[in-house]
């Protein structure tokens, strides 16, 4: 079984809108804790990714195998379920720069895990593309504060496990859910989680202050991160690692910081010459790490 080229157009296309909306997401959590705290936000989250595919989700019922639902139910946990928790939980005491670093370990992750989890075969060259990526992306984001940085490795320790699962989640989808739809399998995930989200969000002073009208920055908030940056996201997230690769599709992270410094700039900050050399370094990761070669 041959996947298609990964110098496809339409996968660069998705490789792109994943990094544009995962690059927003961070302003959006951010904007978000200002109103909910950290466990509101995650409910909030997967609960609205929830309501917002039901429709679809209460069709996959029929459409999707039962066999696949523990599969479904597996991925919707690591790859949405946990990370929804831990990235919010992270930035309430550590900085936002810290979570874009780590974020970048996910292609790592999902090397080592598809490598000795699932058997997948890796090139030296894909590795030497894993490593120049993550110091790129180290590189870019460090150089925002010149290196220094609050780091509270408690807290650091999160997003660790959150790329943890994104590579666990990755491998599963390709090696399982290879030719599945991807709208029914995301939406049908999303409310295997969505339903206890939105029933955890109940015991929560949330929704209170959501009627009285109190947060509604915030809630817009979660909701653009919910519809866009978690339904469908993993929607083009999982056709890409149908398309490709898991490797390839999670080199989106190295991509993410640029996209989150390119918003400091519309915001009047000023990218330092160290930061374009992170940019660089960036891209010659992801061109190792998504070359196409004819052998394993």
């Amino acid at each position: 079984m041959s996947n298609t080229t990964h110098h496809n157009l339409q996968n660069w296309i998705l490789l792109s809108l994943l990094t544009l909306i995962w690059g927003t997401s961070y302003i959006l959590i951010k904007k978000a804790l200002i109103g909910f705290s950290w466990v509101e936000v995650g409910c909030l989250r997967i609960g609205l990714s929830c309501l917002f595919s039901l429709p679809i989700a209460l069709k996959a019922l029929s459409v999707v195998p039962r066999k696949k639902f523990p599969v479904l139910l597996t991925v919707s946990l690591v790859g949405s379920g946990l990370p929804a928790f831990l990235f919010p939980l992270s930035m309430t005491k550590s900085e936002s720069s810290i979570n874009g670093i780590l974020n970048s370990l996910s292609p790592l992750w999902t090397v080592i895990i598809g490598y000795y989890f699932f058997k997948v075969g890796i090139s030296g060259r894909k590795i030497m593309g894993v490593v120049i990526g993550f110091l790129g992306a180290l590189v870019l984001v460090l150089g925002k504060g010149g290196g220094h940085m609050q780091v509270d490795v408690l807290y650091a320790l999160l997003p660790v496990i959150a790329t943890f699962c994104y590579g666990m989640s990755s491998n599963i989808t390709k090696q399982k859910l290879q030719h599945d739809n991807p709208v029914y399998t995301t939406s049908l995930a999303m409310m295997m989680i969505g339903i206890p989200a939105l029933i955890g969000l109940s015991f929560t002073s949330a929704p209170a202050r959501i009627i009285s009208g109190q947060v509604w920055l915030p809630l817009a908030a979660v909701a653009a991160l919910a519809l866009f940056g978690t339904l469908i996201a993993w929607i083009l997230f999982y056709r890409l690692v149908q398309r490709t690769d898991a490797l390839f599709a999670a080199s989106v992270t190295y991509l993410v910081p640029i996209v989150a410094i390119s918003w400091g700039l519309l915001d009047s900050e000023v990218l330092s010459v160290i930061q374009i050399g992170g940019m660089l370094l960036i891209l010659v990761g992801v061109y190792y790490t998504t070359k196409s070669t004819n052998t394993k």
